[in-house]
């Protein structure tokens, strides 16, 4: 925010989470939103614009993972040109439109086909290559169920939604929120300790009663997970189905799980293949219990006919042009004035 309103010179923004904007773009009123990007990979449920906290996963590994297993089976498999994408920006270029081109998740599709692509460079001329492709273009793109697959990129970390760190210009931190909600909970005869950390508590704060305290209302307290509340086996991260069948479970009530399973949106580059959302629906369904299994899982994959890369920019454009978003802006002035302490009142999420 400092960088955008004082460093850029920008008049006014407001923030939103990348999830919310994606079903704003994708017109949904819920959903179990996948985001694969190049270099990470994130899942969370959304509900009415909000982000619920204890669904949020992040993996270490995105669509370029995928570009990079699709160049080792290549080199396997007598590539003809040689290339480094490390070190040229056209390399890169050209393997990531080759795993785009040819790489798909189809299983009626087998056997070795003859493929051509062109090299071309700066004052050098075009140059035609001949391929003969088989299991490595269906191979690579399940590398984001298997990411044992992945491993020769380098650890795959994950990531899950913490408890808030103090932050010396909020009054109204993590610390702040963990000894109010401890207080609420003792206040009411229920244990405090397990209560509280960010996106945890809802606060009323205001002048009141008896002896010139104020009063302080706690509720909608919410336990944050912790990391090791998601299930590594063996150490491997977590592959994409597994990591959407965690994300949902840890929503509220079978009916809410219900319907999280029945819309699951993709958005982002990172996994644009052919008949990937026919897999995710299959292996999600194997898994998902009689109790909370949808009539149907609804992959969306190309949310109104559109490119997934810009359904979140497109939520984003959305809200920032709603009349009832106006009120969330915040202004290069207000935020040197109040800095951080502003979001309590602007962000649109818990803060």
């Amino acid at each position: 925010m400092y960088l955008l309103l004082h460093r850029m010179g920008f008049n006014a923004c407001f923030l939103i989470q990348d999830h919310v904007a994606a079903t704003f773009g994708a017109g949904l009123g819920y959903a179990c939103v996948i985001d694969v990007g190049h270099t990470k990979t994130s899942v969370s449920c959304v509900e009415d614009g909000v982000s619920i906290s204890n669904t949020r996963v992040r993996l270490g590994y995105g669509g370029g993972d995928i570009t990079q297993a699709y160049h080792w089976l290549l080199q396997k498999c007598a590539f003809p040109y040689k290339c480094d994408p490390n070190l040229s920006t056209l390399d890169a270029i050209l393997l990531q439109k080759l795993k785009h081109d040819f790489c798909h998740v189809n299983l009626d599709v087998c056997g070795c086909f003859e493929k051509s692509f062109t090299v071309r460079q700066p004052k050098k001329p075009a140059t035609s290559f001949i391929i003969q492709v088989a299991d490595e273009c269906l191979i690579a793109p399940l590398g984001i169920f298997h990411p044992e697959l992945l491993g020769l990129t380098g650890i795959k970390p994950v990531v899950t939604q913490s408890r808030a760190v103090s932050d010396s210009e909020d009054p109204h931190d993590g610390d702040y929120l963990r000894e109010t909600s401890r207080r609420g909970a003792k206040e009411s005869g229920e244990p405090g300790d397990s209560l509280g950390g960010e996106g945890g508590a809802s606060l009323i704060l205001g002048g009141g009663g008896g002896g010139g305290e104020e009063d302080i209302v706690v509720d909608s307290m919410v336990e944050v997970c912790s990391s090791a509340d998601f299930v590594l086996e063996s150490g491997q991260p977590l592959g994409l189905d597994q990591a959407v069948l965690q994300s949902v479970e840890r929503c509220g009530g079978d009916e809410q799980k219900r319907k999280m399973y029945g819309t699951i949106l993709v958005v982002g580059g990172g996994l644009r293949f052919d008949g990937i959302s026919h897999w995710l629906q299959t292996k999600l369904a194997l898994h998902i219990s009689y109790a909370t299994k949808p009539d149907q899982i609804d992959i969306i994959t190309n949310p109104k006919e559109s490119d997934p890369q810009i359904t979140t920019w497109r939520g984003a454009a959305i809200l920032s042009s709603l009349e009832t978003a106006q009120e969330l802006w915040i202004t290069a002035e207000e935020w040197k004035k109040h800095s951080v302490t502003i979001l309590r009142e602007r962000a649109p999420f818990m803060w």
